[in-house]
């Protein structure tokens, strides 16, 4: 049977791995070191997901000088200690390297800057199942979803009739996908809800790496 897809893209944190653990002891550090009220749990979750510029704004109602110290706090801890303060989702390398042996072409698209990520792949071994690791710069700068989802497609070099599917744990992932042209799918196993991926549109929701696998080679 013809693979359904030519080509998947992954969101990392929510998506490939649960990264909660790193990106919220960096949030607590830049709490800590600038004296801001710790915020609700639920709050938290502002921070996986869209620029941590914005995260920072919306959580905390910070100005621009105090996100920008914000940043710079958190990169810090985030860089030498909370990179690798996470765990890859159970069978989700599995999925990967079955969708490489079926000739599927693999990237990630993730508003995280993209030193960060290539770092993180390689340090556990998954530099050799991607075509492409796309993200932003360390300034967050060139941060928008839809503009990294085509950068990716871009640099895969595929034909013009390629189907390219675009899977995330967020919303804003969703609509990442919507603006860049491709399809999308919202995994239920991230830091995202069934209402959230319905509101945006979601193409597919799936609760499993196995009913990604599903979807993307049609078996």
């Amino acid at each position: 049977m013809d693979k359904k897809f030519d080509a998947a893209l992954f969101d990392f944190d929510g998506t490939i791995a649960d990264t909660g653990r790193g990106i919220f002891n960096g949030v607590y550090k830049v709490i800590e070191t600038m004296g801001i009220d710790p915020p609700p749990q639920e709050k938290l979750r502002y921070f996986i997901g869209p620029p941590l510029h914005d995260s920072f704004r919306t959580a905390f109602g910070l100005d621009e000088e105090q996100c920008l110290a914000a940043v710079a706090i958190y990169r810090e801890y985030y860089s030498a200690r909370g990179i690798f303060e996470l765990t890859i989702y159970d069978g989700m390398e599995e999925l990967l390297r079955k969708l490489k042996a079926r000739g599927v072409k693999l990237g990630i698209s993730s508003s995280k800057p993209e030193v960060f990520l290539k770092r993180i792949v390689e340090h556990f071994g998954l530099t050799e199942l991607f075509d492409v690791v796309a993200g932003s710069d360390i300034n967050y700068i060139h941060s928008d979803k839809s503009l990294i989802i085509r950068r990716a497609t871009e640099t895969m070099r595929l034909p013009e009739d390629a189907r390219v599917l675009m899977v995330g744990d967020r919303c804003f992932d969703i609509n990442g996908a919507k603006k860049a042209g491709v399809y999308s799918a919202g995994v239920l196993f991230g830091y995202g809800s069934r209402e959230e991926f319905e509101e945006a549109g979601a193409d597919y929701i799936v609760a499993s790496p196995d009913e990604l696998f599903e979807i993307v080679t049609g078996e």
